[in-house]
């Protein structure tokens, strides 16, 4: 029994019944028509009551944060979509100002050779097996493309139609050495031809050969067709001279050239079908 005392029982014991005798007293001497128990429970739970609804607002707090979480997930889901669309448009923006420029290049050449027949068309393959950096249009028979027909970008030298297809044709460019053009330097009036080597062809360069070996041509010199042979038009520009060097086989010299136009990079250019072609006083 005396242990009884002791223990915490017993004191919890004392606590609810202290409890309950203040609640029996605050009720007699207050006015209120609330009965002692329920005084006593009150004053008990009240901070209990008071945790539980804290607790609660937290818990709602919690939950809006989740939603808005929510929210912020479909906006990014959002903003990512709309960001794939613009960079579309500006894709297609970059595509259609680079075919306006290709046209305004070749407006003036339109202007001053009405002779000229011709079709736009952009390459659709590049073909990697080729060192020569040949590629396909989308332009063939049915638009009216023919082997040997001439492909420039603005008014210079871009390569020759080698293939052709219904719809498509294969072009081989100015760094085949297969290639062969009519050429002469605008300021001597040196007449060439314009090849390249598989060496020079690697650096994307290319050469008029067949020059004499006291030539007036030098390095700054401009290189065009001269239109003999009637496979390219006269005076579409092939390229810049930057050297002058001795050939190995023989005694005359060649320049290197520099070509006017960067045929690993276009997207789009210009097919020639038809054109008139020069007589030989004209071209001498």
């Amino acid at each position: 029994m005396k242990n009884f005392f002791k223990s915490i029982r017993f004191k919890i014991i004392i606590c609810i019944l202290t409890a309950l005798l203040a609640g029996i007293f605050l009720a007699a001497f207050t006015s209120d028509a609330v009965s002692p128990m329920t005084s006593v429970t009150g004053f008990i739970y009240t901070p209990i009551q008071k945790a539980a609804n804290y607790i609660a607002e937290k818990t709602e707090d919690w939950k809006g944060s989740f939603v808005s979480s929510s929210v912020y997930q479909d906006k990014i889901k959002e903003l990512e979509s709309e960001a794939i669309v613009y960079g579309e448009q500006l894709v297609d923006y970059e595509r259609t100002k680079q075919k306006l420029a290709a046209y305004e290049e070749f407006l003036k050449v339109r202007e001053d050779n009405p002779d000229y027949e011709f079709c736009a068309a952009s390459i659709i393959t590049r073909n990697t097996a080729d060192v020569y950096d040949s590629f396909t249009l989308d332009k063939g028979s049915s638009d009216g493309v023919s082997v040997n027909d001439p492909v420039i970008y603005g008014s210079n030298i871009v390569g020759l139609v080698k293939e052709v297809g219904a719809t498509t044709c294969v072009v081989k460019t100015i760094l085949d050495p297969t290639l062969n053009i009519s050429v002469y330097e605008i300021k001597s009036r040196e007449n060439g031809y314009s090849n390249t080597t598989a060496a020079l062809s690697y650096d994307g360069l290319c050469k008029i050969s067949g020059l004499s070996k006291n030539t007036a041509v030098a390095p700054g010199g401009i290189v065009c067709t001269s239109g003999l042979g009637g496979i390219f038009p006269r005076d579409l520009t092939v390229g810049t001279i930057t050297a002058i060097k001795n050939e190995d086989t023989d005694v005359s010299v060649y320049g290197i050239i520099e070509p006017a136009v960067n045929v690993r990079t276009l997207n789009d250019v210009f097919i020639i079908t038809a054109f008139a072609e020069l007589s030989e006083e004209t071209t001498g």
